[in-house]
């Protein structure tokens, strides 16, 4: 087995890669939930680059060389991770500039974590623990494909070989971040959809919860995401976009419009979170000749979201109630994360729409991008008998 004295949780979701530790504190003797950090940062963007001279970037690496080359990066490679086997029969995400599939691109990711945490600390961790959607419930497809990925990962890093290797659903590890007891419904609007579970909640003792999902119900998924949202901004700005620049942009497939194109929708993806937080953002509309040879900008506002996603957000708070419905359950609370929960008024108005009451009103971390993962941290400390 890898080092006792810590573990390693990591999620691989559609849009970004998080991943965090639990250890046991010298001082106290508690046990302590420590997100990674990687090129600086708490989060990495989920995309994996091939060079031409074999080499294979992931993260913030990967998105910066894309600048030069984006036909050879892979994004939002996650969603078919659901339907792979981790087999030689996985289908091809790409060809150039060499083939790779959905598990190639899992393997990249999580190992930019092992490997950075592994190289701060000199050792292999006891467990490493793998988010999944509650979803993926055939295990020969999404969690075989998974574990193929968390293998090869640990086969890159000395002692990996050794390491005890396990999965943990996404609403579980979310719940478990939120601690208590009590039933619990986990909406995660995340990258590539939405996925809601209702999740039982234990506390054993008061440092400890439990969580499972409840039986019989399976989770709701629901095509209803933050990279739709992306998408659905970028062709919004290409609508306020000068025409002849937004016709090249979407219909040319020359290098310098396809590079164009993939900077700005990061621009819109950046700008999003931004626009929570500052009601209005310029986005940069790429400088592309002849048709657009100065820099410009296009300005987006909180009025533009509501149109743009209000139709999703209904069919979000309908998934809840039909789930609630289902269960013959009450109204518990709701634990709202993922990326698009950060917009203005989401929670509160799935909240009113549902008759549920907000989970983690005092908790702002429960909801936080990092929650889960640090929830499945906790789940993997549990299992190795830190701290005991």
């Amino acid at each position: 087995m890898g080092d006792p004295r810590w573990v390693l949780a990591v999620d691989h979701g559609t849009s970004t890669t998080t991943g965090a530790t639990a250890d046991v504190d010298p001082a106290d003797g508690w046990t302590r939930v420590t997100t990674v950090r990687v090129d600086g940062a708490t989060t990495i963007p989920s995309v994996v680059l091939s060079r031409d001279d074999g080499a294979v970037l992931a993260g913030r690496p990967a998105l910066d060389a894309a600048h030069a080359d984006p036909q050879a990066a892979v994004v939002r490679a996650r969603s078919f991770l659901a339907t792979a086997t981790g087999g030689a029969d996985d289908p091809l995400l790409t060809t150039y500039p060499r083939p790779t599939t959905a598990v190639n691109v899992a393997t990249a990711l999580i190992a930019r974590v092992l490997q950075a945490e592994t190289g701060r600390r000199g050792t292999a961790p006891a467990v490493v623990t793998l988010l999944r959607p509650a979803s993926w419930t055939d295990p020969d497809t999404g969690p075989a494909a998974l574990r193929a990925a968390g293998r090869a990962a640990l086969g890159a890093v000395a002692g990996g070989g050794e390491v005890e290797l396990t999965l943990l659903t996404g609403p579980e590890a979310a719940a478990i971040r939120l601690g208590g007891s009590g039933p619990v419904v986990v909406v995660d609007l995340g990258g590539g959809g939405t996925e809601i579970a209702l999740v039982d909640r234990e506390q054993p003792d008061p440092a400890t919860t439990t969580a499972t999902l409840r039986d019989g119900l399976p989770a709701r998924t629901l095509e209803v995401g933050a990279e739709a949202l992306d998408d659905a901004l970028t062709q919004l700005v290409l609508d306020r976009a000068p025409t002849a620049l937004a016709e090249r942009i979407r219909f040319s497939s020359d290098a310098e419009a396809h590079r164009a194109w993939f900077w700005l929708r990061r621009g819109v993806h950046d700008a999003k979170t931004r626009l929570g937080a500052e009601g209005t953002v310029d986005v940069a509309v790429p400088v592309l000749a002849p048709e657009h040879p100065a820099p410009g900008v296009v300005r987006l506002t909180h009025a533009d979201l509501g149109p743009l996603f209000a139709r999703g957000l209904e069919q979000v708070g309908a998934g809840i109630v039909a789930l609630l419905s289902d269960a013959d359950a009450d109204r518990p609370p709701l634990l709202v994360r993922g990326g698009v929960s950060a917009l203005p008024g989401v929670r509160e108005w799935l909240a009113a729409r549902t008759g549920c009451a907000l989970a983690a009103a005092d908790d702002p971390g429960a909801a936080a991008p990092a929650g889960q993962v640090c929830g499945a941290a906790a789940w993997a400390a549990a299992r190795a008998g830190l701290g005991r």
